[in-house]
């Protein structure tokens, strides 16, 4: 009888439910070339043999493990660093935010108590700068690693295909005539003194958008809507002993929309802010999200961090909040603005969370404002993500 893997997930999202947006985006395969489990960033690989010889507590450590390797891009991560020291440092962080959580460390795995303290860059760093011995515990048992060094080659590579668009991109923006040249001027100045109503769209590329710590916990501002992907129901239940037992299902997880003002106002390092906060709204949600200056570029679906990594950016005129209002569906779940603040508001009431990065005294008709300073920024810009 094959191995239920299947069951594994339920048991995990049982205990983690807001896995559910990650583990509904990865890949799953069996495999007899790993000793235990690994991943490459995109597919979860498992040694049934392994698992089955775990305990159902312990096998939900391992694919929750597995999960948040993904979660915190640890494998691209690992570019240019000491393979071992990095691998010990995000096994420890993430072994021991587990155990806090209430799960054991499956036997053999890395236990470093004071890793709670950090985050994996800190901890790597301390690691590697001070030249710790790491004793090597008899009868060890790691995740395999050995999926790391591949994925990071084929995100060079990709890397290296992006660089030459954006290289052919400025090659064709140089060629532009002098006239051309002075009417893009003429439109920057337009749009500077008409901000809200004149458009200069342009596309824009992010490269190394990098993370930064959650501004907010967004498990709380979502609580309200997030269903998880799970729910116990009576419509498969089981009958044991004369008693009806409910079953673990998947359910469809709620939605969020968010959208970006990229209108000249916002300039790159504060659309890097916007970003780095999708990735952190990524695990609880699933995600589309979309640019808006004074005109809405339609929606992007998200399924991971590498899809708002090579995600390009539309806009670069006035701002118009009625466009990004009119923008959401109808019965989406959760609706998010992020912006400058630095436009009227629009006279169409919208239930949405409004991110306004700077200290704009914004008031819309209905939703939440959660007003993020410079200071917050330049505090949350020092600190690195786990």
């Amino acid at each position: 009888m094959a191995f239920d893997f299947a069951e594994v997930k339920r048991d995990t999202l049982a205990t983690y439910p807001f896995f559910g947006s990650i583990m509904a985006g990865t890949e799953y395969e069996a495999s007899e070339d790993i000793t235990t489990a690994g991943s490459d960033g995109k597919t979860i690989f498992y040694n049934p043999e392994y698992l089955e010889s775990l305990t159902r507590d312990d096998r939900v450590f391992v694919l929750a493990h597995e999960l948040c390797h993904i979660a915190f891009n640890h494998i691209m991560r690992s570019d240019s660093k000491d393979p071992f020291i990095w691998k010990t440092a995000t096994d420890a962080v993430i072994n021991q935010l587990l155990q806090r959580d209430g799960l054991k460390i499956v036997r053999g795995g890395v236990d470093l108590p004071e890793a709670i303290d950090y985050d994996a860059e800190r901890l790597y760093a301390e690691l590697l700068e001070d030249k710790l011995e790491i004793e090597m515990v008899e009868g060890r048992i790691d995740d395999d690693h050995t999926k790391w060094e591949e994925a990071v080659d084929q995100q060079k590579q990709m890397d290296r295909e992006f660089e030459d668009d954006l290289l052919d991109m400025f090659e064709k923006m140089e060629e532009l005539s002098e006239d051309q040249e002075e009417e893009e001027l003429d439109l920057i100045e337009t749009t500077e003194s008409e901000a809200g109503n004149a458009v200069h769209p342009e596309t824009r590329a992010m490269a190394e958008i990098g993370h930064a710590k959650p501004i907010i916990d967004w498990r709380v501002i979502l609580r309200d809507t997030v269903n998880y992907d799970v729910d116990w129901s009576l419509e498969h239940a089981i009958l044991e002993d004369g008693i009806v037992r409910p079953v673990l299902e998947e359910r469809p997880m709620a939605e969020t929309e968010i959208v970006l003002d990229t209108s000249w106002s916002v300039e790159e390092t504060l659309l890097r802010n916007f970003l780095q906060e999708c990735k952190n709204i990524l695990p609880y949600s699933k995600l589309k999200v979309g640019c808006f200056d004074t005109k809405f570029y339609g929606f992007h679906e998200i399924r991971n961090e590498d899809d708002i990594d090579y995600m390009k950016f539309e806009g670069g005129g006035g701002t118009d909040f009625d466009v990004a209002v009119d923008a959401f569906s109808l019965r989406v779940d959760n609706r998010i603005i992020f912006t400058d603040g630095e436009a009227p508001m629009p006279e169409k009431p919208l239930d949405a969370v409004w991110m306004v990065y700077g200290e704009e005294p914004i008031q819309p008709k209905g939703g939440k404002v959660i007003f993020i300073t410079p200071e917050q920024l330049a505090k949350l810009e020092e600190k690195a993500h786990v």
